[in-house]
């Protein structure tokens, strides 16, 4: 009889808890079960000049009416609609300033239930993010093939660089060099000069943007040579000359080698074409003097080389005749 009355107590006590129970939770589900649609996926922020592209995967709820992305702590939004595809939305923000942002996209429902937001960080550029970016570097080397381009390794997001020259032609001309290019060539470059404008695209980013241009001037002549010809002796008669010279650069429009086949003694000179292709010849290093009048020095532009006729000590004059030519 005692086990009965206790089993009794226990079954009213459990039944009483779970009275308050159900009380505790009323106000919570008098207006029924939360609903949130589905909400999207995949989300991708393009970065852009002024402006993002908010791209993300719709889902697959049939009830969605809109999304809403938010941005500025929901201060400003713009409203995409779903397609019929149910694939993925693209959507352009325009008008941005230059930072980061923290965008928030969120469902709604036919019955204007939200769904969880989505967040995610992005970033915008612009005229700041420009002038910041550098030109890519590079070496400017004469080849017979050409201008030879040697550029140093690509800064973070560099695509390209456009290099603007004087053809053949005497007109301007561009080419853009992939920022995955070490080595370019120009074969139609006349000019002395060229100008440098590296493109940037930020990872996934929908504009390009580029560096400040630069101008880099450099000597035409400047270059790798083979000299050939005959050096005239006075006393001890004729002998050939044959090998490799340098042109090194003095200035844009001087540049300086071995005298005949001398150079081991420190004896150079200096070339300057002029705007008739003559060669003026200086000398420099232990040559003491140089005497042209022997016959005309010119420059050739067809074949890239040098034609020379000089001779030095006015006392015994050592002559030479000798042609440099561009490899």
């Amino acid at each position: 009889m005692k086990n009965k009355i206790y089993f009794l107590i226990v079954c009213i006590g459990i039944i009483t808890s779970c009275t308050k129970m159900d009380n505790t939770y009323k106000p919570y589900l008098a207006e029924g079960e939360k609903y949130y649609p589905g909400k999207p996926s995949g989300i991708e922020l393009h970065s852009g000049r002024n402006r993002i592209e908010v791209q993300f995967q719709q889902s697959l709820d049939p009830n969605i009416a809109k999304y809403v992305i938010y941005w500025n702590d929901r201060a400003d939004s713009v409203i995409t609609l779903p397609t019929a595809e149910l694939g993925i939305l693209k959507t352009i923000i325009p008008g941005l300033k230059e930072q980061s942002y923290n965008f928030e996209i969120v469902s709604f429902d036919k019955l204007g239930n939200s769904s969880l937001e989505v967040i995610k960080s992005g970033k915008v550029y612009g005229t700041t993010y420009e002038s910041e970016l550098l030109n890519r570097g590079v070496i400017i080397g004469n080849t017979l093939a050409g201008l030879e381009l040697s550029f140093s390794g690509a800064e973070t997001f560099n695509v390209s660089t456009e290099v603007t020259y004087t053809n053949a032609l005497g007109k301007t001309a561009t080419v853009r060099v992939p920022s995955t290019v070490d080595t370019y060539t120009i074969a139609d470059n006349k000019g002395k000069q060229i100008e440098l404008k590296s493109a940037f695209v930020p990872d996934k980013g929908i504009d390009t943007f580029y560096s400040p241009s630069v101008i880099q001037t450099f000597n035409a002549y400047a270059g790798n040579y083979q000299a050939t010809g005959v050096f005239h002796h006075p006393d001890n008669g004729d002998r050939n000359i044959d090998e490799a010279k340098v042109l090194a650069r003095i200035t844009d429009e001087i540049v300086q080698c071995n005298l005949g086949d001398l150079g081991s003694s420190g004896y150079l000179m200096q070339l300057k074409v002029n705007g008739d292709l003559s060669v003026t010849i200086t000398p420099a290093g232990a040559t003491p003097n140089i005497d042209q009048h022997w016959g005309p020095s010119y420059y050739d532009p067809a074949t890239k080389s040098f034609h020379l006729f000089y001779s030095y000590n006015t006392a015994a004059p050592r002559k030479v005749e000798e042609t440099i030519t561009l490899k």
